[in-house]
């Protein structure tokens, strides 16, 4: 977790000096305990390596994302605005369903994503930032998951 804090905080300087734009996702699996609790933890870990093989496919190399807990994701998006950064959690949960179909059997406990988008405010400190993208997330879990919500407030 620290590589990833010293990562961000290195973006949010360049993005600074360079008056670029800069995004987070927040991205968490909807229904994972149950699903955990269904299937057992070896199937729960296949879904988040599904997930991270996913993530990675979506993203430029100029992007990063790290493992942000147990079942969320954070990942960074350099030179990105808010709106920009929505169609790629778009991508990543639109994509998702797809290619862990054969690890769910047909037993009602599909997973789906939840993802928060913000986009970088001038001045703001890192904690300030993550803090934001989580609170985005779990206003897109509320609201019923399976969504992206770009939080600009």
């Amino acid at each position: 977790m620290r590589h990833f804090y010293a990562q961000l905080q290195q973006e949010i300087d360049r993005a600074l000096r360079y008056k670029n734009p800069l995004s987070l996702l927040l991205l968490d699996v909807d229904r994972f305990k149950q699903y955990n609790d269904t299937f057992g933890h070896l199937e729960g870990d296949q879904i988040l390596f599904k997930l991270g093989e996913v993530i990675r496919e979506c993203l430029r190399k100029s992007d990063t994302a790290y493992r942000y807990g147990g079942d969320e994701f954070i990942v960074v998006l350099p030179q990105t605005q808010g709106d920009e950064a929505w169609n790629v959690a778009e991508r990543i949960r639109s994509s998702f369903p797809a290619v862990h179909e054969d690890l769910v059997p047909d037993e009602g406990v599909g997973t789906t994503l939840s993802i928060g988008v913000v986009e970088y405010r001038l001045g703001e400190d890192l904690s300030k930032f993550v803090k934001r993208a989580d609170q985005a997330m779990y206003k897109a879990k509320n609201q019923g998951g399976n969504q992206s919500l770009l939080v600009e407030e």
